[in-house]
């Protein structure tokens, strides 16, 4: 169940980061948006997170022992991402049609796994200031000035300014 789930990560969050620039551990994220889809709801009574009346509930609650201050948003949808063709089938043979790891194979294969629910965050941290920093001095540089790809695309000087000022 979700609540089973999220209380086994109370030390740490079940998400790994993608993007480039990494930080070792997002520790004091201010605003985040938390989307969860294809896992239904299941009552149970063993902990705070399973007295939650929504999945939804269960999430928020998390979000906020987990990084308590921060302004969070949780969406739950009940449908799971669909991995049908063309979808690439790289699945293991411990995962079954709906996605669900398993402790052994009961053999399904890997093609006949049809979607997989699904968990992402976008988090905005005090370390992204570094990240928007070098993008900015990056753009501020005079070989930047001198590439008139920007121009010549479409884009106005004065609206590339304007962009500029607001990232800073």
């Amino acid at each position: 169940s979700l609540p089973d789930v999220l209380s086994g990560h109370q030390q740490d969050v079940p998400w790994k980061l993608l993007s480039s620039w990494r930080e070792p551990k997002v520790t004091s994220c201010f605003a985040q948006s938390v989307v969860l889809r294809g896992i239904c709801q299941e009552k149970a009574t063993r902990s705070p997170l399973h007295s939650c009346e929504s999945p939804e509930e269960v999430l928020q609650h998390f979000l906020h022992t987990q990084f308590p201050g921060a302004f969070s948003t949780a969406h739950v949808l009940q449908q799971p991402c669909d991995t049908r063709p063309p979808f690439p089938q790289f699945f293991s043979p411990l995962l079954t049609p709906r996605g669900f790891l398993l402790d052994k194979p009961q053999g399904y294969s890997s093609a006949g796994v049809e979607s997989i629910p699904v968990l992402a965050a976008l988090q905005s941290s005090p370390g992204l200031l570094s990240l928007l920093s070098g993008l900015c001095r990056e753009l501020r540089a005079p070989s930047v000035r001198r590439c008139s790809s920007f121009f010549t695309a479409g884009l106005e000087h004065g609206d590339f300014q304007e962009a500029l000022e607001e990232l800073k």
